[in-house]
């Protein structure tokens, strides 16, 4: 059985966004709007920039409509000043249509078309986002090979990520000597958004080599978790057991191998490792549950009862079938039984289950009172067993007949073989006993 364990990706494109409004409202790639631009409207946005330094956005707002003749602008630069005004505040709805409107005056105004993206990417409008710095990676010259990265991780961002990844693979080629980590980073979820797990090895594995810190870690967990992703189980178990001989303080590993040793159907390391984990973080109740089964298959009865008598004195007071505990007691009995303590199997028994209502547990204790030759008790535990709600019914049958038998009720005995010979799994047994029966008794 292979345990999947849910993947977490992270986005990692908003500290770089933070850089990118632009304040003023001559900024760098503005100049030559400035040429045209009237005696009134310079000074109008003089006192607009001293507003601005003093984050008076509102009122460097009420200024610039105070002075437009209509209620839009009507020079991109103007228009970019108002844009930015709402952009600090934020208003996005109406940053957005001043920027549109700078552009409508100047297609090509660079500022202008990086901060509608800006707001778009504030707004959570992905995909407007991706298409506003796609246009500008396509205006900006030189080449501006950040704004593709936003467009790429904005794509992602929409849920694109087949887009997302040409994006990135057209980055790469064009600018392979800016590649920073934080694309790569990127690049690497689109990938396992996108399910290209093996595309996505060679790049999260060099991640987790380049990194420190928490942040290596979680980048091989997220390599061992793509291994586990694509049921490549060897391939995880190497790499898992390299990470805890690496750092054999670091518990996720040590649990990881346990997971991944079960998979493999390696019971015996898979006790070892959660050994070792027990040692390094507090075991959940299911962990310990896993301890005490493991111990039980591997005939380390000793260590299970230790187990399951702790978990089940935690559940004392809780309905039989709670979290498991009915399952729990059954395998309490078996280990009671590697024992050869066959009384306290019956004593666990009596203490979940006193009013002997659960057929299952009917159908334990009979088995245990067969053991202890207690043979018309294990009849009676059989019988009432067989006439509860039992899902094995036919073996609750047959065993009333060989108890019947033994305590020489053999009208009895008859009695549940016939029952038993109903239930095609037992029919053969059931019909064997019979005819022994009627060879040895006396007519």
């Amino acid at each position: 059985m292979t345990h999947r364990h849910p993947l977490i990706f992270m986005i990692l494109i908003w500290a770089g966004l933070a850089g990118l409004v632009i304040p003023q409202a001559h900024a760098n790639g503005a100049k030559d709007l400035g040429k045209d631009l009237s005696f009134s409207d310079q000074r109008l946005l003089i006192k607009v920039r001293t507003l601005m330094d003093q984050n008076d956005y509102n009122s460097a707002i009420v200024l610039i409509r105070a002075g437009a003749r209509t209620c839009a602008c009507t020079h991109p630069l103007v228009c970019l000043a108002l844009g930015n005004c709402y952009l600090m505040i934020p208003d996005y709805p109406h940053a957005e249509s001043a920027y549109l409107a700078a552009l409508k005056l100047a297609p090509d105004f660079m500022d202008a078309r990086v901060n509608l993206a800006k707001v778009y990417s504030d707004a959570s409008q992905f995909n407007k986002a991706a298409q506003a710095f796609l246009a500008a990676y396509e205006l900006s010259e030189p080449r501006q090979a950040n704004y593709l990265y936003y467009s790429a991780v904005m794509t992602l961002a929409h849920g694109r990520a087949e887009a997302a990844i040409g994006h990135f693979e057209r980055l790469f080629a064009a600018h392979p000597h800016q590649v920073v980590r934080q694309w790569q980073e990127n690049f690497a979820n689109a990938l396992m958004t996108a399910s290209h797990w093996k595309r996505a090895v060679p790049v999260v594995r060099e991640l987790a080599a380049q990194a420190t810190g928490a942040k290596k870690i979680r980048w091989q967990e997220t390599l061992l978790q793509i291994y586990l992703q694509t049921d490549d189980l060897n391939q995880a178990l190497a790499y898992a057991t390299t990470l805890s001989r690496q750092d054999c303080t670091v518990a996720k590993w040590w649990k990881a191998l346990v997971h991944i040793r079960l998979g493999l159907g390696h019971y015996p390391q898979a006790l070892d490792d959660l050994i070792v984990y027990g040692f390094l973080s507090p075991l959940t109740r299911e962990e310990k549950k896993l301890f005490a089964d493991l111990s039980l298959q591997l005939e380390i009865p000793g260590r299970a009862v230790r187990t399951y008598e702790t978990l089940l004195a935690e559940t004392r007071d809780t309905p039989l079938d709670a979290k498991g505990q009915k399952q729990m007691i059954q395998r309490l009995v078996t280990a009671y039984r590697q024992l050869d303590k066959s009384d306290k199997a019956l004593a666990l028994l009596n203490r979940f289950d006193p009013k002997a209502c659960d057929p299952e547990m009917l159908l334990l204790k009979g088995d245990l009172l067969y053991e202890a030759k207690a043979f018309e008790s294990a009849n009676a535990a059989f019988r009432m067993a067989a006439r509860g709600d039992c899902p094995q019914k036919g073996q609750a049958w047959l065993m009333a007949g060989y108890a019947a038998w033994q305590h020489n009720d053999l009208k009895a005995s008859r009695s549940a073989f016939e029952k038993a010979a109903l239930f095609k799994r037992h029919r053969k047994d059931a019909m064997a006993a019979m005819a022994q029966l009627k060879r040895t008794t006396p007519m």
